[in-house]
């Protein structure tokens, strides 16, 4: 007898009851945009010549492996692991989004309600007077659903203020009267 009373011993495997060798496990993936894994999607993927829809959930994130028993070729298990695509107008942290926001001179000088995309749909943002290139603001709840799990990530919206380029004279002569009036120090 063996440890713990297991028998343990010599023979040939029929007589040993071998097991049999598990099926190989097979990989494949899926290439998402950003909005499809905010909401979940599906995906048709081409494995041992046989498509297979595949359930992405929401949240899913690039590396994001999800496994399907038994769909493999031969009976193992099929490893989808899911891709997002750069989006153009949002980069990803886990589950909160980040994006900038144009403003125009008017809009951050004087504030403004601005309207911003989420992947929710449309908000107003109050952007309050004054307000600086760089300025992060969060809105609490717009970012990704968690993957797998309870609560939204937040959306961070970056300021990027857009300065008029292509000034007439009687405009330029009138911001250089403003800016004299303002008398703004020196900032460096």
């Amino acid at each position: 007898m063996g440890i713990d009373g297991a028998a343990v011993g010599r023979g040939s495997a029929s007589t040993a009851g071998a097991a049999r060798a598990a099926p190989a496990a097979s990989a494949a993936t899926a290439e998402i945009t950003l909005e499809e894994a905010f909401h979940g999607t599906t995906r048709l993927v081409e494995v041992d010549g046989k498509r297979l829809e595949i359930t992405i959930p929401k949240g899913a994130d690039t590396g994001t492996r999800i496994r399907l028993s038994g769909r493999g070729p031969g009976g193992g298990d099929l490893f989808v692991t899911v891709r997002i695509r750069p989006d153009r107008r949002f980069t990803r942290r886990a589950a909160d989004l980040e994006r900038d926001l144009p403003l125009t001179l008017e809009e951050a000088l004087l504030g403004a309600d601005v309207p911003v995309t989420t992947l929710k749909g449309r908000v107003v943002l109050t952007i309050p007077a004054g307000t600086q290139t760089g300025r992060t603001f969060r809105l609490t709840g717009q970012g990704m659903p968690r993957f797998r799990a309870d609560g939204t990530g937040d959306l961070y919206v970056r300021a990027r203020i857009v300065i008029p380029t292509d000034l007439s004279d009687e405009a330029r002569a009138t911001a250089r009267a403003f800016l004299d009036l303002v008398h703004q120090p020196d900032p460096r």
